[in-house]
């Protein structure tokens, strides 16, 4: 298992995050709502157990 979670948000940008990086999760009509440091926000199109697996390392 990698240090990152690659993430690819609604406008099409790839991110990589650190799981431990991940301050709040929010779940949304069009996905999951990340918060990270500095109150900096990824929105995937992805549902929030998915993104959770993914953090925890079994997605």
């Amino acid at each position: 298992m990698g240090r990152f979670v690659v993430l690819r948000d609604l406008d099409g940008r790839t991110h990589a995050v650190s799981a431990g990086s991940v301050a709040a999760i929010c779940e949304t009509d069009d996905g999951t709502l990340l918060m990270l440091p500095a109150g900096r926000m990824i929105h995937v199109p992805q549902a929030m157990e998915t993104v959770l697996a993914w953090l925890d390392g079994r997605g």
